[in-house]
């Protein structure tokens, strides 16, 4: 049974009305009659008594009355305990990310979260696998996909930032490196995405793409960092995974007024009617984090 048309014979029924169920509903008079119309075909039953002036229910039509007001009921039950149970900040938090984005969550977002809320069991899967978010698999992933699945809310949080680094030894090793022989020099390439050596360089609404090479390659930003430390060549990264090398001088910017536009992240869940807020808040916790570190994205 079509429950659209259900509820357009239950609107009908209690107003006695065609007319004024169709201005309850927000719909035209034709739509409400179609709706009865199909509704009774498949019952194969006939539900009102029409006249010129007044309909009134048959005796079939009095009995899915009856039942029509149970099912919303029921229906009202079940929204009303699924908005509490919305409201509820706990249960499971199921969070999938890329491995490197993942330990950043880790030492910035998710323990405050977690004392914030302690009723909230968080589950982390971080890799490269995407997972499927829509089947309801994760509650939510932060992710680069460049065609999103069916059924998913995908709320853009930015371009990923990355800058060019080189240990301070090797860089001094170096003739002076310019945005024009940027290709000339050695990078530790990264072999998870053919697509992330080819540079998008921009500053001040300047764009510039280079094409870099290397006779490394890794497959993670952990290992790039390190082979960049030990002076085996520059590496492209997010900033956001190199920030503390830098600080602490292990690491030097390349070409620090320039920055290289990366993969665009977005946090995405799936499509529901009510969101819960335990999901909410966290996303909302990104969302603050990323804005309190604005040079973790461009």
């Amino acid at each position: 049974m079509n429950l659209t048309y259900l509820q357009t014979f239950l609107t009908v029924a209690e107003e006695g009305s065609f007319t004024k169920a169709a201005e309850i509903l927000d719909v035209s008079k034709g739509l409400v009659s179609r709706h009865i119309q199909r509704l009774e075909s498949s019952l194969n039953s006939k539900l009102f008594h029409r006249s010129t002036r007044s309909i009134s229910l048959t005796e079939s039509g009095r009995d899915l009355l009856i039942r029509a007001q149970q099912i919303q009921l029921l229906a009202t039950e079940a929204e009303m305990r699924v908005r509490d149970m919305a409201q509820e900040i706990s249960g499971e938090l199921r969070i999938t990310a890329p491995l490197e984005f993942g330990r950043s969550l880790c030492q910035s977002v998710i323990p405050a979260y977690c004392q914030q809320n302690p009723l909230v069991e968080v589950i982390c899967d971080f890799g490269p696998g995407k997972k499927r978010i829509e089947l309801g698999e994760y509650d939510v992933a932060i992710r680069a996909f460049d065609t999103l699945p069916e059924d998913v809310v995908a709320k853009e949080l930015g371009d990923m930032r990355n800058v060019l680094v080189a240990a301070p030894d090797y860089l001094a090793s170096l003739a002076p490196v310019t945005i024009d022989n940027i290709e000339q020099q050695l990078f530790v390439l990264n072999s998870q995405n053919e697509r992330w050596n080819h540079l998008q360089l921009v500053q001040d609404g300047e764009t510039v793409f280079k094409q870099v090479m290397g006779n490394i390659r890794a497959n993670t930003y952990t290992a790039i960092l390190s082979l960049t430390q030990q002076g085996v060549g520059l590496a492209c990264v997010p900033y956001m995974h190199a920030e503390g090398m830098l600080e602490r001088g292990e690491l030097v910017q390349v070409l620090p007024q320039w920055s290289v536009k990366s993969h665009k992240l977005s946090l995405i869940y799936a499509q529901r009617r009510i969101t819960p807020s335990k999901l909410v808040k966290f996303n909302q916790a990104v969302v603050d984090w990323l804005r309190e570190n604005p040079k973790y994205l461009i």
